[in-house]
């Protein structure tokens, strides 16, 4: 689809193409069952310039392409971490998301269970807020000097999902569960269809 929407923008008077992908570049297949345990774990900060995971990664893919048209138009790439931030017109709000399900969870009488897997609850996280995202995007349009490279932007501030949990049930009111392997698949998915 990228490669249709690339090819027909050339005849275009587009200047400057924004990728915006996301912190599994870093990380690599954190939700691939089989290649979970071979993931290796970064310190903050990640660095733009990391080489590249020995792992299958459509990010790449996608970097690639948009790079492989550089002589048609400028582009930047944009790495965010997990997006947070008002829009009444966005279902990728990951704090409503959250917010909704400790809701169901408590309405209903339900176990507030984390629903990631071991590596995203036991290692660092950081989220995006959605303006500072935009801002990037837009700073790096309309500079010169920031053209044809890949940019991280995150908050800044790191936590760990299991920490964070704690706090989701103080602020809900709800017991704080461990992170239950049997349970990780099945529980979100189940709670929000069901309610």
């Amino acid at each position: 689809m990228l490669t249709n929407v690339l090819t027909a923008l050339k005849s275009s008077n587009i200047c400057h193409i924004t990728l915006q992908t996301g912190t599994k570049h870093y990380m690599g297949p954190i939700f691939d069952a089989a290649l979970s345990n071979q993931l290796i774990p970064h310190a903050p900060p990640f660095r733009e310039d990391y080489p590249r995971l020995p792992f299958p990664n459509f990010y790449f893919a996608l970097e690639d392409l948009v790079a492989s048209h550089a002589r048609t138009f400028t582009y930047s790439i944009h790495r965010s971490s997990i997006i947070i931030g008002a829009s009444s017109r966005s279902v990728h709000n990951s704090m409503l998301t959250l917010s909704v399900y400790a809701t169901i969870c408590k309405h209903e009488g339900l176990p507030f269970r984390y629903f990631g897997n071991r590596y995203t609850w036991e290692h660092f996280c950081d989220m995006s807020d959605a303006r500072v995202l935009a801002e990037q995007h837009i700073w790096v349009a309309v500079t010169d000097t920031a053209k044809n490279q890949a940019f991280n932007c995150t908050n800044g501030d790191v936590f760990a999902w299991k920490s964070f949990w704690k706090a989701l049930c103080s602020v809900f009111d709800l017991e704080f569960v461990e992170y239950d392997e049997e349970q990780r698949n099945l529980v979100f998915a189940e709670t929000m269809i069901a309610s």
